[in-house]
């Protein structure tokens, strides 16, 4: 499915404003994650956020788990820190979360003295509800899925690793393009 298949339909502008008339878009500037999304999350309200703080895919799993219990984890990167696998192995094992991990080829074939590298192919043999795949990739996605039926996305430019460069991001709770996100990702998976 391309990006373009989401919406197969196409809107008259009556029927367009109707429909956004109801979809809500945040662009705000805050602090803090939690100043910008607050606590429960409504359903199709997408939030961007633009930041040069030290901000990644982990502070928006910590911020979930202090809400909702996440039972399905999708996780495409080009690169994380020793420090991030640490505790996404943590959160897994703890939990028994049904994951999927994308890692870019470059850090299987070139950099393989990085410790999470290895461990994230070890956690995968070890562990049956946890798929691994190596791609030829720059792609940053980050999806979960609640126990109380939530589908969160998160995209942007940050990897897992920490650092204070200027990154952009998208969160939302949308089925629709959990789903989307989903299927390419499965359809990686399943090939290895």
């Amino acid at each position: 499915m391309a990006w373009y298949d989401l919406e197969d339909k196409i809107e008259t502008k009556r029927e367009y404003l109707v429909r956004i008339k109801y979809d809500k878009i945040v662009c705000d500037r805050a602090s803090n994650f939690k100043d910008i999304v607050g606590g429960e999350l409504e359903c199709n309200v997408q939030y961007r956020l633009v930041t040069d703080m030290s901000f990644n895919a982990i502070t928006v799993i910590k911020y979930l788990l202090e809400y909702y219990e996440i039972n399905e984890l999708y996780i495409v990167v080009y690169r994380m820190n020793d420090k991030s696998f640490d505790y996404l192995k943590t959160i897994i094992e703890a939990d028994n979360i049904k994951t999927g991990f994308i890692v870019s080829t470059f850090f299987r074939a070139n950099k393989q003295y990085e410790r999470w590298a290895t461990e994230i192919k070890i956690l995968s043999d070890t562990t049956k509800n946890v798929k691994t795949a190596f791609h030829n990739s720059h792609a940053k996605v980050f999806l979960a899925k609640t126990k109380c039926n939530k589908h969160i996305v998160f995209e942007g430019s940050g990897n897992l690793s920490h650092n204070e460069r200027l990154e952009q991001y998208i969160f939302e709770n949308n089925k629709e393009v959990y789903e989307f996100h989903k299927n390419w990702i499965d359809n990686i998976l399943n090939l290895k």
